[in-house]
């Protein structure tokens, strides 16, 4: 009778064990994951200005780099965790006066249907990611902009500190809230952490891992108010944005698929004399619309190359014929697991008081370059919604903008 009461006790224990160090040993591994990305291209400028012609350079450019890494782990019970990320991102060329950035630092907690996060990451002014070979190339047509920034970083455009909460109604319809802190003042000495606005967003996604088929695979409408003061001899204001974004699946073939991406934006200012300066522009009345095409070849499920056109148009509604249009080809080739050449060419024409204002007829830019990316992750324990490296930037991943934990 002894010996089974100590069997049976130490059935219990083996039992037991696992479940209380999971709960309360501060000593239980994290699920860590190190990600990143190395893109460097030559950049092949050129332009034609109002008052001094035709100007060109050439540069090569490691901008949009990034290192990431990511943390998780189970809180009290396995429906709960707790999670965090750390990233620095190279600027390349920047007003700003650093070579680093950090970009991503930010904790959360989450559960089955929604996640809590604080810190500084993506700004959710944004809906879709289009196929273009960093995510400024298109800055002006695509986000919504900063309007307490006195001058053009497109980095504190696209980063800023946040209290935000997501909800999933069910795996393919989900909300988000958030609180912004956009960066504030000058590219080379911003201050940042200050409340400033605020941003909810209605999705719907369908991922292609779970459907292929014809149809429409993304929806979805966004709204950022940024309350602005005055600033550079400007009055204050509110700066309003809206954004409706479809994404639409045109082949329903899993190794030859066709994708359409769309996104309009309308944003409602304050508008001054002219658009001569970044902020000017960020805070007048304006509509932007953006779509591209693209077609993935994936023969056996694996990508091999991908081409895309995307097109672009913006008016600043308060102005005479104030208008830019894009129109940007671009082309990725796999040459290995996470290894990808990437061209693209971007040409830019303005018009009106628009071009008086930059001062600029058109511009062209040629990208040839090289892109590198990985993802590992140790002790895997926590099931991420999504990918650490959705975070940044790929031209070769469709779909929404937003990332994981």
């Amino acid at each position: 009778m002894t010996r089974k009461r100590y069997w049976l006790a130490g059935v219990a224990l083996a039992v037991t064990a696992p479940v209380t160090a999971f709960e309360i040993d501060p000593h239980v591994t994290p699920e860590i994951v190190i990600s990143g990305r190395a893109l460097a291209t030559l950049d092949l400028e050129s332009a034609e200005r109002t008052a001094d012609g035709s100007t060109s350079d050439e540069r090569l450019n490691i901008g949009d780099s990034s290192l990431l890494f990511g943390f998780a782990k189970h809180l009290h019970n396995d429906q709960t965790y707790g999670f965090g990320a750390f990233g620095f991102k190279a600027l390349g060329s920047s007003a700003m006066n650093e070579s680093l950035f950090l970009h991503q630092v930010y904790a959360g907690v989450g559960g089955r249907q929604w996640e809590l996060r604080l810190g500084r990451t993506n700004l959710p002014n944004t809906l879709l990611r289009f196929p273009t070979v960093r995510d400024d190339d298109l800055l002006a047509y695509t986000h919504a902009p900063n309007a307490r920034l006195e001058g053009s970083s497109d980095t504190l455009s696209l980063y800023g500190e946040q209290l935000a909460a997501d909800w999933w109604f069910t795996p393919r319809v989900s909300m988000t809230a958030a609180v912004t802190a956009r960066p504030e003042g000058a590219p080379g000495d911003p201050s940042y952490g200050s409340f400033n606005g605020g941003a909810a967003a209605l999705r719907y996604h369908v991922p292609d891992t779970v459907d292929i088929d014809r149809g429409l695979t993304f929806a979805g409408l966004l709204l950022d108010v940024q309350p602005f003061d005055e600033r550079a001899g400007l009055d204050d204001g509110e700066l309003v944005t809206l954004q409706a974004a479809a994404r639409f699946n045109i082949s329903g073939h899993p190794e030859r698929l066709w994708h359409l991406d769309t996104q309009l934006m309308w944003s409602t200012g304050e508008d001054d004399d002219s658009l001569a300066t970044p902020l000017e522009r960020a805070r007048a009345d304006s509509v932007a619309a953006v779509a591209s095409v693209r077609y993935r070849h994936r023969p056996y499920l694996q990508q091999r190359w991908q081409a895309a056109l995307t097109l672009a148009a913006q008016d600043y509604r308060g102005f005479d014929d104030a208008t830019r249009y894009a129109a940007v080809p671009s082309i990725a080739w796999r040459l290995g697991n996470g290894i990808d050449a990437v061209a693209q060419v971007s040409h830019e024409r303005y018009q009106g008081d628009l071009r008086e204002g930059l001062g600029l007829e058109h511009d062209t830019r040629v990208q040839f370059g090289i892109s590198m990316r990985f993802d590992h992750t140790f002790n895997k324990s926590v099931g991420r919604r999504d990918d650490i490296l959705f975070l940044e930037h790929d031209m070769l991943l469709p779909g929404p903008r937003f990332g994981g934990h």
